[in-house]
């Protein structure tokens, strides 16, 4: 019924094909008894494709012989073994080019629609221990295909937003032989596909590795503050340095790319875009943890934007935070084996004191005071200036003021976060407000810890004005953020 249409529209066949208008039986039918006709690795592919994707299995076998030329041993592994699809820039010597695809299946037997490309894929078979079932969806020739073929046999999840280029040798390795490579990334771009060759990766089993880690150790620089292109450069490899000593990270070039992170967010100030900045860095490490990364934060920026965006975070992913030490970073606070231990609530404190000045205030005004700097005349000012009826709560270290140690300030923070609700429990508490002098990354753990289950303000010394500021409502950064 539809043989005489495909023979002469292949288009339009395809298009019933794509919209279920025609059964699959009667695309195979009208495949075997169609005249020579257009577009035919394309009308096979997509009629493979459709009896995978509608699990299809009720077929005659007959007819799926007839289609698959005979060939009625991998009839049962198609039906059975799911299938990987890759895509590939081909190019001709004319210069036009497109992206094609493949899709690979496990076999006991060999198979490919196309018959010029066999020995390339009996290569990658070699390579792998297993044969393959490979269909592609265009007539090519050339062995660029080799390295999308070999990642599809050996990875059940691909992101659909890659394509692949390079002939691969008997070992794995990828040749540094790739032809028209300007016209191939111009392709991929064109079709939104990030491109994968030897310039990103040595080998194929390495690109599997990189697919199948559950975790990949991202280090990020987040610079809120004006600094020379140089003195950014220089610290992001200090901190690739710090994260190299516990954890590996020779995949987050690749990371990078695949997923369209920048692993340094700039701003030279924050202005009034303190929510926008927020939401922005906030989206660049949800991009990394929701794509596998843990990542290792290091920030130069203040204290209160760290405070809003350890928050925005909460304690549901493994991190890193870094402190800059001198002249190197040095993890300070590690999430990595447990990510709620800065949520324990202690009531022997072992690295904090604190004290209350107006117990009977309606409001909480928590001053993190670990830095040199003594904020606490200040804060006092600012509330009396404007009418804030609030308790006063120091919190300082018992030792190290001005110069904590850098080591785990996890306990640090686990006593800071015990203090304010410790506080919150015995006081009643309208609105709670956080004014700090401390090391940022301890700032952020804080932020982590609180969370956003109270109303209340995160305030900034402004040097400008010589004046506290409110920067963020608490009760409202994850809202904001989203």
């Amino acid at each position: 019924m539809f043989s005489r249409l495909l023979s002469s529209n292949s288009s339009d066949f395809l298009k019933i094909l794509e919209r279920d208008d025609i059964t699959v039986k009667e695309a195979i039918e009208s495949f075997i008894n169609a005249e020579d006709f257009d577009n035919k690795f394309l009308v096979f592919y997509e009629i493979v494709k459709k009896i995978k994707e509608k699990k299809i299995v009720d077929l005659n076998q007959e007819l799926l012989k007839k289609f698959f030329n005979g060939n009625e041993e991998i009839i049962f592994d198609i039906y059975k073994n799911d299938f990987v699809e890759v895509f590939f820039p081909i190019v001709n010597k004319l210069g036009n080019g497109k992206i094609a695809r493949a899709i690979v299946f496990e076999s006991k037997k060999s198979f490919t629609n196309n018959s010029d490309l066999k020995s390339s894929i009996e290569k990658i078979e070699s390579l792998l221990g297993k044969k393959l079932i490979v269909i592609f969806d265009s007539e090519f020739k050339g062995n660029s295909f080799e390295l999308a073929v070999a990642i599809g046999s050996l990875c059940k999840k691909i992101p659909k937003n890659i394509a692949f280029t390079g002939e691969i040798d008997e070992k794995g390795n990828i040749k540094r032989n790739i032809e028209y490579l300007d016209l191939k990334l111009k392709i991929c771009s064109e079709n939104n596909l990030k491109l994968i060759s030897a310039l990103d990766v040595d080998n194929v089993f390495e690109l599997k590795e990189f697919f199948e880690a559950k975790k990949i150790h991202i280090p990020i620089l987040i610079s809120l503050m004006a600094k020379d292109k140089e003195y950014i450069r220089t610290s992001y490899e200090e901190l690739k340095e710090a994260v190299n000593e516990k954890f590996e990270i020779k995949y987050g070039d690749i990371f990078e790319k695949i997923y369209d992170v920048n692993k340094v967010f700039v701003k030279d100030s924050l202005n009034d875009d303190w929510g926008q900045v927020l939401k922005e860095v906030n989206s660049l490490l949800y991009k990394i943890i929701s794509n596998r990364g843990i990542p290792h934060i290091a920030i130069m920026g203040p204290a209160s934007f760290s405070m809003a965006l350890g928050i925005a975070l909460g304690v549901q992913n493994p991190l890193v935070v870094y402190h800059k030490a001198g002249i190197e970073y040095k993890p300070v606070i590690d999430l990595t084996d447990n990510v709620r231990k800065v949520k324990n609530i202690v009531s022997d404190y072992k690295f904090v004191k604190y004290s209350v000045e107006n117990e009977n205030g309606k409001n909480c005004a928590f001053i993190l005071y670990f830095a040199s700097h003594n904020p606490y005349d200040a804060v006092k000012n600012f509330l009396s200036k404007n009418n804030i009826d609030s308790k006063l709560v120091l919190i300082e270290p018992i030792f190290g003021k001005g110069n904590l140690p850098a080591e785990d300030w996890s306990e640090i923070v686990s006593e800071i976060m015990s203090v304010t609700q410790n506080i919150q429990f015995k006081h009643s508490c309208e609105n709670v407000f956080f004014f700090m002098s401390c090391p940022v990354p301890l700032s952020f753990g804080v932020g982590l810890s609180f969370g956003d289950f109270a109303k209340g303000s995160i305030f900034h010394f402004d040097k400008n004005t010589g004046d506290y500021i409110e920067v963020f409502k608490i009760e409202k950064i994850r809202g904001e953020v989203l």
